[in-house]
């Protein structure tokens, strides 16, 4: 068995892998739902005082549910964008439950800040590298290409075309790496870019 089938076969049991940690934080997230009414319940039957500190523990299971639905999504899609918005709803539990201080609430706010400033500048206002070879950034958003360029590319519930065109080279079995050609039943993606399994840049042609 030579390098590139044993590199393709691990990268199947990682794929797999994925998918059964994602139900399995799926199922964890669904189990917990009826905690968030006893949450409700001890909110309205408890005094002002413990009010409070059950509304603290209510915002810690919330957005510790929220946090993990952004991780399955950052798993799945591996997307720059999953990855922005996860860390946001770490720091936001973190500003929101353990930020004592002043210190501590404006580093929260400067990080947040931060990511917001990659997002739109970095990642939103890179929705092409270079329009005339068809170069795209994998942080871009397929409704985005669509629009601006009139295409009709389905998007299969991903965001992001790096995490659609990770999907697509997933379900091939190919590896993720500068030169692979994926295709759907309208349009060619091949990888430009790639480092350690993350898709950088993708080009795009019409069938």
């Amino acid at each position: 068995m030579n390098r590139k089938k044993n590199l393709l076969l691990i990268t199947k049991i990682i794929y797999a892998l994925e998918i059964l940690l994602s139900f399995m934080i799926i199922a964890g997230i669904i189990i917990s739902l009826p905690d968030i009414v006893k949450y409700f319940y001890l909110i309205v039957t408890n005094n002002p005082k413990d009010s409070y500190y059950v509304f603290q523990e209510f915002l810690k299971h919330i957005l510790l549910m929220v946090i993990g639905m952004e991780f399955i999504l950052m798993m799945i899609a591996h997307s720059d964008s999953a990855i922005i918005y996860l860390i946001m709803f770490v720091i936001a539990r973190k500003m929101l439950i353990k930020s004592d201080t002043i210190l501590e609430l404006m580093v929260g706010v400067i990080a947040i800040l931060l990511l917001f400033i990659i997002k739109k500048y970095l990642m939103s206002n890179n929705v092409e590298q270079n329009v005339s070879s068809g170069i795209f950034s994998a942080a871009t958003p397929v409704e985005v290409i669509n629009e601006r360029f009139n295409y009709d590319i389905d998007d299969m519930g991903f965001q992001s075309l790096g995490g659609l065109v990770y999907y697509l080279l997933r379900q091939q079995g190919s590896e993720i790496q500068t030169g692979e050609i994926i295709d759907d039943q309208n349009y060619i993606y091949q990888v430009e870019r790639a480092s350690n399994g993350i898709i950088d840049s993708v080009t795009i042609q019409k069938k």
